[in-house]
This record gives structure tokens, sequence and C-alpha cells, in this order.
């Protein structure tokens, strides 16, 4: 991951990156929904065939999460992204999108309430990068605000409300499949979080901001308002 002031498209990496997610959900999902059994019988080995509402709604959750990471991608972010780092993003969220889809897809249980729970926890990490990117990306394109932090909005709550968000998101996505095991991805990601990602920007921003970011930092959690 890279933090710096190269504000460049970086059109190559991103047009990779979502053409190989696209790939992956729409692959999936055909498996979810299509009778590719009939078309032939080693296709018909990899149907998924769980509960048809779960299915329906996980897969609805991850195109509406692909939709999300697209204007992530081509409007809010506006930093450099290297062949290496979009590679490797990239078989991570693919592995991450396929064990969603397979193992939710896969689950013959019918929807109760721990699902609606991971519902709404998908909704409001949803909500959470969403607006926290978009109302951060409103406020930059002000020329009064130029080379100043933003911290207004969700980023009072927390200086990474965004990957908050993610978390919230991801672990109410296990739910919805219905899987403990699921659970290790928003775990592993809140390692990421902590102990790689988040050193790293609060460097750049350190440096970038100097004293705006120090007091900043003093009075935000990094991570989990309220807690860390």
């Amino acid at each position: 991951m890279i933090f710096d002031d190269i504000h460049v498209t970086s059109t190559g990496p991103k047009l990779f990156f979502s053409t190989i997610i696209s790939t992956v959900v729409l692959a999936v999902g055909w498996l979810m929904f299509a009778d590719v059994g009939t078309l032939s019988e080693w296709l018909g080995a990899y149907e998924i065939r769980g509960d048809f509402m779960r299915r329906v709604v996980v897969l609805s959750s991850l195109a509406i999460y692909f939709v999300r990471l697209l204007v992530t991608q081509f409007v809010f972010l506006k930093r450099k992204m290297t062949w290496v780092e979009t590679i490797i993003i990239s078989i991570l969220m693919v592995a991450a999108v396929y064990a969603y889809m397979r193992v939710g897809g896969s689950n013959d249980q019918p929807l109760g309430w721990v699902e609606a729970v991971g519902i709404i926890l998908y909704l409001f990490g949803s909500f959470l990068n969403t607006r926290s990117e978009h109302t951060r990306h409103v406020w930059k394109k002000i020329s009064a605000n130029k080379g100043q932090l933003y911290t207004e909005g969700l980023f009072r709550y927390s200086m990474h409300i965004n990957y908050f968000g993610d978390l919230v998101l991801f672990t109410g996505l296990a739910m919805i499949c219905g899987s403990i095991s699921l659970l290790v991805i928003p775990l592993l990601m809140t390692v990421n979080f902590v102990f790689f990602i988040i050193p790293q920007l609060d460097k750049y921003l350190a440096e970038k901001y100097g004293d705006q970011f120090v007091e900043y930092a003093k009075r935000t959690r990094k991570l989990i308002p309220k807690i860390y």
C-alpha cells in the first residue's frame, strides 16, 4: 500500500481489479442460479444450491458491494495504485468474494434472526464507508480546504471510519452466510488495518499535515469509535 501525493488515474490497475472482481461475481452468481448441470456434467458439480432466498441476499449484497467498490476506485480514490498492490488486493478480494458466495450460497438453512442482524450490519457498514468517503470527497473539492486535513462528518468519531465500515459490513456478510468460519475474513482485515495499513497511513498523514494531524490523533480513536 502506497500513501503519497501522487494523484494519477491508475486506469490500468483499476480496470484490471474491477474486471477480475466483476468476473468472479458474475461467474459464481451464474453457478448460484443457472441450471449449469444441463450444459455439462463437470459444471454441474460446481452448482451452488443452498436456500434460494439466502442465495438472493448473498449475491445482492456482493453485487452492491462491487458497485460501491467501483465508485471508490474511480471517484473517491485519487492516489496512485501500483500493479503490485493491485495484484495482491485482487487475489485477496477474489478469495474473500468467492468464499462468501460459495459458503453462503451452499447453506440450505432458511434465513432467520441472525441473518436479519447481518443485513442490518451490512447496510450500516456500507453506509459508514460510502458516506464518509463521499463527504470527504465533496469537502476536498472546495478550494478553501486545499491542504487541510478533513476531520468532520463521520471522521469525527474515528480517524479511519471508512475502514471500520468495511469490518462491520464483512461481519454482517458472514452472518448473512450463516457461517462462523467466515468471520475469519473481517478478523484478518482488522489485523491488516491495525498493524499494516493504518500505521503507514498515519505516518503519511503526520508528514503531510503536521500539527493538524497530531491534534486530530489526540482527540480521535483510530478505528473503532469509543474503543480503539
